[in-house]
């Protein structure tokens, strides 16, 4: 398995994990923000400036990173670099989605130990991972990877859990 960057290759497979999403039935693939609109070009060339941010979208900059295996896709993950006040409380530092049919598999765990690998090496000493409350699923993975509960809030009509994991410490190496 590799971890890395959206490549000019992975068009097929960048289709592919896109369409099993949306065959079953999930509408939003989280830590994932490319438009369905967008060639295979644009997505990467798009993920690669939103890196370095996009002031005009008012974004921070952001990586988003795949786990691959075999030629497929099995997973995304998103690091902000930094937090707005917004994101403080509505968004955290990462969002991760695993395919479908690949999950349970640890997947998830290895998407969010990468993102937090990588924070840690960009100075980020705490690392904010939020997930709805009902997603008892990726509430096991945040508090695997050494995430604290702090809170819950209520958003657009969703509560969501805010969790901490402290990079000083080596929680997620």
């Amino acid at each position: 398995m590799e971890m890395g960057p959206l490549r000019s290759d992975h068009g097929a497979a960048r289709r592919e994990f896109l369409a099993e999403f949306a065959a079953s039935g999930e509408t939003e693939v989280n830590g994932y923000f490319g438009r369905p609109e967008w060639s295979h070009a644009e997505t990467v060339a798009t993920f690669d400036r939103w890196s370095r941010g996009d002031p005009s979208r008012g974004w921070v900059p952001s990586t988003t990173s795949f786990l691959t295996h075999d030629g497929r896709i099995l997973g995304v993950a998103n690091l902000r670099h930094w937090l707005t006040p917004h994101l403080l409380q509505h968004g955290g530092h990462v969002g991760y989605s695993v395919r479908p049919a690949e999950r349970m598999r640890g997947h998830a765990t290895r998407l969010l130990l990468a993102a937090a690998r990588q924070a840690r090496r960009m100075g980020i000493r705490q690392l904010l991972v939020a997930c709805d409350a009902d997603n008892l699923a990726s509430a096991r993975v945040i508090e695997k990877c050494g995430g604290v509960l702090e809170n819950e809030v209520v958003t657009d009509d969703e509560i969501i859990r805010r969790y901490w994991i402290d990079l000083r410490r080596g929680a997620s190496s």
